[in-house]
C-alpha cells in the first residue's frame, strides 16, 4: 500500500547520466547532470556536477568536476571543487586537487595532492604520494 503523503519532486530526483561500459568517447565532454562512467573516456571532461568513474571505468583525460568519486582507472589531472574520493579498486596516475581529497588505503595512486579551500587558487599546500 503506498502512503499518500509520499510526493516525489523534481528538485530531488537526481539525474545521472551513465557511459556503459562498451561505450567509447573520445574528445571533450560537458555536462550539467550527474555522470557515471563505465566505459572508456579520452580527452577533457568539464562538469558542473559529480563524476563517478566506476569500477569498469577507464578515464584518459584531465577532469574538472563539482566532485568526483573514483572506482575505475584515471590517468590524468583532477581538479574539484568541493572533494575527490578515491577507492581502495581504484588505480589513478594524475594530480588532485580540492578542498577535500580521501585516498581509500589499498588504492593504487601515483601522483600529488593539493588541498585548498578554492580549488581553482595557486596556493601550495601540495604533497606528493605514491601508493599501492
Amino acid at each position: 500500500m503506498s502512503s499518500p503523503n509520499h510526493s516525489t519532486s523534481h528538485s530531488t530526483i537526481e539525474r545521472v547520466s551513465v557511459f556503459g561500459p562498451t561505450l567509447r568517447f573520445k574528445g571533450e565532454l560537458k555536462a550539467q547532470e550527474d555522470i557515471k562512467i563505465e566505459g572508456r573516456i579520452e580527452g577533457t571532461i568539464e562538469h558542473q556536477q559529480r563524476v563517478i568513474v566506476g569500477s569498469k571505468g577507464e578515464v584518459v583525460a584531465k577532469v574538472n568536476a563539482s566532485a568526483i568519486d573514483v572506482d575505475g582507472r584515471v590517468q590524468g589531472d583532477m581538479v574539484a571543487k568541493k572533494s575527490i574520493k578515491v577507492s581502495q579498486s581504484a588505480v589513478v596516475r594524475g594530480n588532485l586537487r580540492a578542498p577535500s581529497v580521501s585516498i581509500t588505503e589499498g588504492a593504487n595512486f601515483n601522483g600529488g595532492v593539493t588541498m585548498e579551500s578554492n580549488a581553482g587558487s595557486s596556493g601550495p599546500s601540495t604533497t606528493g604520494a605514491s601508493s599501492r
